[in-house]
């Protein structure tokens, strides 16, 4: 028998139990840096993994035709099959709460009220000296989707915090500039790139003994991983504040 549900409100599924949602304007928190977490008006939104896939999918790529989710979602099952999973998905996700979270007919996208990390950091951080937010993109998923995007989301991380630490150079805000150097140079250690960052910084601050232990720190690891050496002009670079100290 089904269950009544009281005036303005609407009687969704929530895991096993049913629940009764207020009808309203909710805002929607998405995180995909470190693993999926939603958020409804600041408590957690549970949903099973097909549509958390699908979340997941729009947070990343943005605005995209049904063709491309299904495709790219169910890419080993005839496309009839594809676009039947899509709507199930689709259908699901309109139980779990009174307000969208995934609106469009043709093209679909994440609703105006989820605010989702990875477009806030795509969208703002290459254009300020805040330091980026930084975090693995959906540990754990093994979509080829995934991978992809995880990797472009490594290289996005790694040239905000080097950029971010070149303007906070400029700046003199030395310790902040490090700190965002370290950062680009953990996440890709024979970046010469994100060494140079870090190796100027130490510079600009007239820490030569730094820069110094932090070039030949990355020349070692540079020739015992890939055999090769560092680049003339940075050579040139430390070899330049050297002469100076003379």
């Amino acid at each position: 028998m089904p269950i009544n549900s009281p005036p303005g409100h609407v009687s969704v599924e929530h895991g096993p139990r049913r629940r009764f949602v207020e009808r309203g304007s909710s805002r929607f928190q998405l995180r995909l840096l470190d693993g999926f977490h939603l958020e409804q008006d600041g408590k957690a939104l549970w949903m099973p993994h097909s549509a958390r896939r699908l979340v997941a999918f729009l947070g990343i790529r943005g605005r995209s035709s049904r063709a491309e989710v299904a495709g790219t979602l169910w890419p080993h099952v005839p496309e009839p099959r594809a676009y039947a999973s899509l709507r199930t998905v689709l259908w699901r996700l309109n139980q779990l709460t009174a307000d969208p979270v995934v609106t469009g007919q043709e093209a679909l996208a994440l609703a105006t009220t989820v605010d989702a990390d990875v477009q806030t950091f795509v969208g703002t951080q290459q254009r300020s000296m805040a330091f980026p937010v930084t975090g693995q993109l959906l540990p754990g998923w093994y979509d080829d989707w995934v991978l992809f995007e995880r990797e472009r989301m490594r290289q996005l991380q790694i040239h905000a915090l080097e950029a971010v630490a070149e303007r906070l150079t400029a700046a003199e805000r030395y310790a902040e500039a490090i700190d965002a150097a370290l950062a680009a140079v953990q996440l890709e250690p024979l970046r010469e790139s994100a060494t140079r960052a870090l190796i100027v910084a130490h510079l600009a601050e007239k820490n030569v003994v730094e820069a110094v232990r932090c070039y030949e720190s990355f020349r070692d690891n540079l020739i015992a991983e890939l055999g090769v050496r560092p680049t003339p002009e940075l050579e040139r670079l430390v070899r330049s504040c050297l002469s100076r100290q003379v």
